[in-house]
């Protein structure tokens, strides 16, 4: 069963969902997370590192700079 859930902890996880959102309401969370979860994949399906590594968009390390030498300290008289 999908993440090590058996049959009756299913059932029992829907009846919950169904006291919580009323039955009406079920089929339109989960058609709000069914889009939610499309969305992400495409998002993720965007961003392919090996497509960005040939076609060189990525972006490159910005140069590096030396750090800002300290202030010279004057010798106490």
């Amino acid at each position: 069963m999908p993440f090590g859930l058996g049959i009756w902890e299913i059932v029992i996880l829907l009846g919950v969902l169904a006291l919580l959102f009323g039955a009406k309401g079920v089929p339109d969370v989960a058609r709000r997370l069914g889009t939610g979860v499309r969305e992400v994949k495409d998002a993720v399906g965007e961003v392919d590192p090996r497509r960005m590594l040939e076609s060189g968009d990525a972006k490159k390390d910005p140069p590096r700079t030396a750090a800002p030498k300290p202030p010279a300290r004057e010798p106490d008289a």
